[in-house]
């Protein structure tokens, strides 16, 4: 576990390695592939609330809030233009040497992000169930690196992780070193 703060240890510098593999069925993926250069890799949980307001005076006056729904997202880029990158930010099928765009729209996804960070503490980040789709346009002309850009939607998970159905983290032992 990483220090308490107030520590200089504790200031962070994100690197690591992504990996995924698709669900098939029910069953969560045994194991995961590293997909390569990830420049950016970023995770926002997610809730909507419903407010409520007493009506006693002048005033209206928040006295309630109730969470309804909770969840994450996910974004990430990758710029490695691997046959298997390229098929799932098509949402394609692969035949030899042709990907067929559109053809996998409902396939969802096992994420893990291992951090490697040259300062800071280390996690490994699982993100049990997610559907990935394209998060932006992908550019076929620039004087940049090309990027493919991926949004995720988190899914709940509660029949293989009643625990934690969305993702779980685990902090290494050390602060500097892998995972």
């Amino acid at each position: 576990m990483p220090a308490s703060p107030h520590s200089t240890t504790l200031y962070t510098l994100g690197r690591g390695i992504v990996s995924l593999a698709a669900w098939t069925g029910t069953t969560p993926p045994v194991s995961l592939t590293d997909v390569g250069n990830s420049p950016r890799f970023e995770c926002e949980v997610t809730e909507e609330t419903l407010d409520h307001y007493s009506s006693r005076s002048g005033t209206r006056n928040k006295d309630k809030q109730v969470v309804l729904e909770t969840g994450y997202t996910l974004n990430f880029d990758l710029d490695e233009f691997a046959v298997s990158n390229l098929a799932i930010f098509l949402m394609g099928s692969v035949s030899g040497n042709v990907i067929s765009a559109n053809t996998e729209l409902d396939k969802e996804y096992s994420v893990q992000f291992q951090s490697d960070n040259p300062a800071g503490p280390n996690e490994l980040w699982e993100f049990h169930r997610v559907k990935l789709s394209p998060g932006g346009s992908l550019n076929l002309i620039s004087d940049e690196w090309s990027l493919m850009t991926f949004a995720g939607e988190g899914l709940s998970d509660t029949t293989n992780n009643p625990t934690s159905p969305y993702f779980t983290v685990t902090f290494a032992t050390t602060t500097t070193t892998s995972v």
